[in-house]
C-alpha cells in the first residue's frame, strides 16, 4: 500500500509544480462538440479512434517536426487511416482561420481559435502566446481519443514508437483509457529522445501495478476479516 501512496503523492506533487506550457493530462475526459470553420468536432469522431495534434500552421519548427513524427509512426503501425483511426490537426492560432485550407494525405485540419482553446482546456494542452515573437509556446506531442471522444492516451515528444501507438489505438478502439497510475508511471519513465518506453521500464510498470493491486487486495481482505 505504501507504494501506491508514494506514487499518488508524486502525482500530486508533479501536478502542483507543472509548468504553464505543458500537457496537463486529463485521461478519460470527453471532448465537447465544438464548431470549427471546417465543421463540427463530432463529425470527426467515430467509428475509429482519433489521433489529435494541437498546434498551428505558422509553427514551422516544432509543429512541423511533431506532425512528421506522428505521420511516420502512423505509417509504420500498418493501420489504415479513416478505417482504423482518424488523424486530426487542430490549430490554436486565430491567424490560421484566414489561411488557405491546409492539405496533407491522411489528415484533417480544423481552424477556429475559440473552439481550439476550449478543446485544449478539456484535454490539458497548455499553451501561451508570446507577443514579442508572435509565436505560441506549446508542448510537443499528441493525444489519442476513443471513438466516443474520450481522452485515452498521451504521447509526448516528437518521435514516437509505432508499436506503442498501434497498441494505444487498439485500446482506444475498445473504449479503454489510461488510469492515473498508468499515466504517471509512463510519464515518469518516457524517453522523449527515443519516443518510447524501454523494455525494462515496461517491466517495472507491470511490477508496480501488480504490487499496487496486491496491496489493495490485502487491505480489502483485512477489512473483511
Amino acid at each position: 500500500m505504501r507504494v501506491g501512496l508514494l506514487l499518488l503523492l508524486i502525482a500530486f506533487g508533479a501536478h502542483a509544480h507543472a509548468p504553464e506550457v505543458d500537457f496537463d493530462p486529463h485521461a478519460g475526459a470527453r471532448v465537447p462538440d465544438l464548431a470549427f470553420r471546417e465543421g463540427r468536432l463530432r463529425d470527426y469522431l467515430g467509428p475509429a479512434p482519433v489521433v489529435l495534434v494541437l498546434g498551428y500552421l505558422g509553427c514551422v519548427n516544432l509543429c512541423g517536426t511533431t506532425l512528421e513524427g506522428v505521420s511516420l509512426a502512423l505509417r509504420d503501425t500498418g493501420l489504415a487511416p479513416e478505417r482504423d483511426y482518424r488523424a486530426l490537426f487542430v490549430s490554436i492560432d486565430p491567424r490560421d482561420e484566414r489561411a488557405t485550407a491546409e492539405r496533407r494525405p491522411g489528415w484533417h485540419f480544423l481552424t477556429g481559435a475559440a473552439a481550439a482553446a476550449a478543446l485544449a482546456e478539456t484535454v490539458g494542452f497548455r499553451y501561451a502566446f508570446e507577443a514579442s515573437s508572435g509565436q505560441f509556446a506549446h508542448p510537443a506531442g499528441f493525444i489519442v481519443l476513443t471513438p466516443q471522444g474520450e481522452v485515452a492516451r498521451y504521447f509526448m515528444g516528437v518521435r514516437f514508437d509505432p508499436a506503442e501507438l498501434r497498441s494505444a489505438i487498439g485500446e482506444a478502439a475498445l473504449g479503454r483509457t489510461q488510469s492515473p497510475l498508468e499515466r504517471l508511471l509512463l510519464l515518469c519513465f518516457h524517453d522523449p529522445a527515443a519516443g518510447k518506453h524501454t523494455a525494462a521500464v515496461l517491466v517495472a510498470l507491470r511490477i508496480a501495478m501488480a504490487m499496487f493491486l496486491a496491496a489493495l487486495g490485502f487491505v480489502a481482505w483485512r477489512n473483511l476479516r
